[in-house]
C-alpha cells in the first residue's frame, strides 16, 4: 500500500469507522485506492508540468495531488458537499503558482514564435 492508500485508510478509520469496518478486505481496498490516486497524480502532473522544470515543478505536483483529494479524503454521504472556496491570493500556493506563471511567460517571450523562425529560414 502506497502513501496515498495509507492516508485514505487513516482518514476513513478516524472519521468514518463504521464505513471502514464494512470493508471486507481493507488491505486490498486501500492498495487499490492508493494505486488509482498515484495514476491520477502522475497523469495530471504530466499534463500540468513544464518539461524544462523537470521534477522541480512543485506547483504542478501540488495541483496534481489536489486533484485526488476526494479519492483520499472522502466526505460522508450524509454530509452535504462543501462548495470549494476560492484560493486566497496571499497564500503560499497562490504565490507559487504566480511565480511559475511569470517564469513561464518570461521563458515563452524569450523563444521566437513560428513566424519568426520561418522568416529566419528564408
Amino acid at each position: 500500500m502506497n502513501h496515498y492508500g495509507l492516508k485514505a485508510k487513516q482518514h476513513l478509520l478516524q472519521h468514518f469507522p463504521d464505513q471502514y469496518s464494512a470493508i471486507e478486505d481493507p488491505e486490498a481496498y486501500f492498495t487499490e485506492i492508493g494505486e488509482e490516486a498515484e495514476r491520477q497524480v502522475s497523469s495530471t502532473y504530466l499534463r500540468l508540468s513544464k518539461p524544462e522544470l523537470g521534477e522541480k515543478d512543485l506547483a504542478a505536483r501540488m495541483m496534481a495531488e489536489e486533484s485526488v483529494q476526494d479519492l483520499i479524503y472522502p466526505t460522508s454521504p450524509e454530509q452535504p458537499e462543501q462548495p470549494e472556496e476560492p484560493m486566497d491570493p496571499d497564500s503560499a500556493m497562490a504565490f507559487s503558482i504566480q511565480v511559475q506563471q511569470d517564469l513561464w511567460a518570461a521563458m515563452d517571450s524569450d523563444q521566437p514564435d513560428s513566424t519568426t523562425l520561418l522568416r529566419q529560414e528564408r
